[in-house]
């Protein structure tokens, strides 16, 4: 028996990870893992149990190595100052090697052996000296994480258009593929301001929501299609794909709307 863990922590996307079956660990908990040879400290957003022996590609995941103690809860409040610290150390080295970058977040590992800056720059940035110097300062190892406009949305967190916090910061965590087809086929303005989420990218929720707009597309007939209403024969103006409803220009130059369900296409 082993259990798979989705393990929350500051860096840009939860651990997947492996723990063993017979470990006290739940929703909510505390716990300190191994991810390539670096301790980790984060907190458990949900677990898998499963029968059997782990197979090889599960064993390869990140390790749950127990319940976080008191004594880690500690130190990882203690990695937050650290970090604070480390965060003034990156700026005052900035503007030493005049780097045009922005940075979003500063974090230690658990065992403070790693310290990861991710940043945001609009060129090609050479920071080799940089690393050297906060290498030197810090004494850890430094890797630097350029990351793009989402990933800094869902850093930063805000409150959306439709009035709730981010979804790339509340529980969205992988980004797919968003194009400007989607919002023709969802019937939106395509005014930026309005398409546009917080980032100033195609919002996410146009993804999400496609599918829904598929099937409730699939149960109205095309835009331009004869049909025929209970007020006779014309032809679809327009669709409401939420409400189902369609506009039809019928033949005697009116035009009126009907409940989907109300119209059938010719020749069907």
């Amino acid at each position: 028996m082993y259990r798979i863990l989705f393990v929350n922590n500051d860096d840009l996307q939860p651990w997947k990870c492996y723990g063993p079956g017979e470990l006290a660990i739940h929703e909510g908990d505390g716990c300190v893992l191994e991810v390539a040879k670096v301790l980790e400290y984060g907190t458990v957003a949900g677990l898998v149990q499963e029968e059997g022996e782990p197979p090889p590609a599960v064993k390869d995941l990140p390790v749950v190595l127990r319940r976080a103690t008191l004594q880690d809860q500690s130190k990882a409040k203690e990695n937050q100052l650290f970090a604070k610290s480390a965060l003034r150390v990156c700026h005052d080295l900035m503007r030493r090697h005049s780097l045009a970058i922005r940075l979003m977040r500063v974090r230690y590992s658990f065992d403070r052996s790693r310290l990861l800056v991710a940043f945001m720059a609009e060129e090609t940035v050479d920071f080799r000296a940089f690393v050297q110097d906060l290498a030197a300062e810090t004494r850890a190892r430094v890797e630097m994480r350029q990351i793009g406009v989402r990933d800094a949305a869902g850093m930063i967190g805000g409150l959306a258009p439709c009035g709730r916090e981010l979804c790339c910061k509340r529980w969205l965590k992988t980004f797919e593929n968003v194009n400007i087809r989607m919002a023709k086929q969802q019937g939106l303005s395509l005014n930026p301001s309005t398409i546009n989420g917080m980032c100033g990218r195609l919002k996410c929720c146009l993804r999400f929501e496609q599918n829904c707009y598929r099937e409730l597309e699939e149960a109205l007939p095309p835009v331009g299609s004869q049909v025929t209403c209970p007020m006779g024969d014309g032809r679809i103006l327009d669709r409401n794909i939420l409400k189902g409803r369609v506009r039809v220009a019928l033949q005697d130059q009116r035009i009126m709307e009907f409940p989907g369900q109300d119209v059938k296409m010719l020749g069907k």
